[in-house]
């Protein structure tokens, strides 16, 4: 439902709906996106239009502490997600990239940068979120190393399991964590409550994490033991 409809319908402003929403979101109790909310689930993925306004705040901030670990000249796997998508918008300040993807909003992103030099992986391209997946964007991938494989993904385990939705996606970001010599994973805080049913891999197969909010104690501690360095904007 959008804001308006919401607000007319409970006799209230919107500016209230939105702080509402705003609290029952950061609860999981709901998705919230530009305009409006929809019902929140755990196992089932929500669509890319609405995925695009969820926390973009901290999806930027996120991009930008992603990006200040990236330097100059390096080469860089960027695989599908919105939180991928603001790390590469984040990207602008730097110069000289090589860039492997299999998102076509990352690769427009970098389109007119001559100093940038942006590989897309071959395959089908999916016409609601612009990745580009199947075996052979899987082949494509695995063509390739790359100094950093900065990727997002759909849910977090508290026992440190990695998780996706998609059966094509997960295998892209197990051929980007297979070649990148430094695995950067970004996930907001929303993650850790979702649940999709697909294993991508472990906190053993990265090297950073890169969130919005402090996880809890027994995570970070799992995050130790597995040599991952935890990134969080306030604290970075």
């Amino acid at each position: 439902m959008s804001n308006e409809d919401l607000a007319q319908t409970l006799g209230v402003t919107v500016q209230t709906i939105r702080r509402d929403l705003t609290h029952l979101a950061d609860a999981g109790l709901l998705a919230r996106y530009h305009g409006g909310a929809s019902p929140s689930s755990s196992v089932e993925n929500i669509a890319y239009t609405e995925r695009r306004g969820l926390h973009s705040r901290a999806k930027d901030a996120i991009g930008a502490v992603a990006a200040r670990l990236i330097p100059d000249g390096a080469s860089l796997f960027i695989n599908i997600g919105t939180t991928t998508e603001a790390f590469a918008r984040a990207l602008t300040g730097h110069r000289d990239l090589h860039v492997i993807t299999n998102n076509l909003h990352v690769a427009a992103a970098f389109a007119g940068r001559r100093d940038f030099r942006t590989v897309i992986a071959g395959g089908l391209v999916r016409p609601q979120d612009g990745g580009i997946v199947g075996a052979g964007a899987t082949e494509s991938l695995s063509g390739f190393r790359a100094e950093f494989g900065v990727i997002g993904i759909s849910g977090i385990e508290e026992d440190g399991t990695l998780l996706d939705f998609d059966l094509d996606e997960i295998q892209c970001a197990r051929a980007i964590m297979r070649h990148a010599r430094r695995v950067v994973l970004l996930a907001d805080h929303t993650k850790f409550s979702r649940h999709p049913v697909g294993r991508v891999g472990d906190l053993s197969n990265i090297h950073d994490f890169v969130t919005d909010r402090l996880p809890q104690p027994e995570f970070c501690a799992r995050l130790e033991a597995a040599n991952v360095t935890l990134h969080i904007p306030d604290r970075d």
